[in-house]
């Protein structure tokens, strides 16, 4: 319906308002999708939370940094632990350990994953890595390129829960056929407040990957 508004020079001018229903409308789909990234997000954690785990070739361990020292971050703690467990279980007859070198620590990722697994027991002989990559999609190729090598085609793929939707989509893009196991299936939960602030880095992560796909962008440090 009209409405009539006041000029700087007092004439009377028509404008519309929005009707009702309308308005209604745009606020419902306003709030839909401000509720996607929320629902994206529920979905990546719980789709990890599940240990896909079986038998397969080698067990991968993707990268989560280093200290200054050299020795692996909690989060890469707990995902070398889970591998070992998984080998211990008798899963795979190799270890494959991920991961460049972070800015201004003395240790590659895999290096400090290496020296990890044979503190836990796993004998040099289980044990391969790569220490080029420097994100989940460079860790996929350089993994592939190991696997080649060696004739290996299946692997359980080793992370924490949030971020196996996107590293699976990440290995089976590069044609290895993986199955997820999460390094949650050892340790326990975590705490809600890493949950949440990585899941949520998940969220972007996985959209700009599906972007980067569609437009056929190279591969970034994500």
């Amino acid at each position: 319906m009209p409405v009539w508004a006041m000029c700087g020079d007092n004439r009377r001018v028509k404008t519309r308002r929005l009707p009702l229903p309308r308005l209604r409308w745009a606020l419902l789909i306003l709030a839909l999708l401000a509720l996607l990234p929320v629902a994206l997000g529920l979905y990546i954690y719980e789709y990890g939370q599940a240990d896909r785990a079986t038998s397969a070739d080698v067990i991968i361990i993707l990268g989560a940094g280093t200290r200054p020292n050299g020795a692996p971050t909690a989060a890469y703690t707990r995902r070398i632990r889970h591998g070992v467990a998984l080998y211990n279980a008798g899963l795979a007859p190799y270890v494959l350990c991920t991961g460049g070198y972070t800015d201004r620590h003395p240790t590659s990722e895999a290096r400090a994953c290496v020296n990890l697994a044979r503190d836990l027991g796993v004998p040099d002989r289980a044990i391969l890595f790569e220490e080029i990559s420097r994100s989940t999609e460079e860790n996929a190729i350089e993994a592939r390129r190991v696997m080649d090598e060696r004739r290996l085609r299946t692997a359980i793929l080793v992370s924490d829960n949030f971020h196996l939707l996107r590293a699976e989509w990440i290995f089976r893009d590069q044609g290895i056929l993986v199955a997820l196991s999460p390094a949650q299936a050892t340790v326990g939960p975590l705490y809600w407040r890493t949950a949440v602030s990585n899941t949520a880095r998940e969220v972007a992560a996985l959209g700009w990957y599906a972007i980067k796909g569609v437009l056929g962008l190279p591969y970034t440090n994500l």
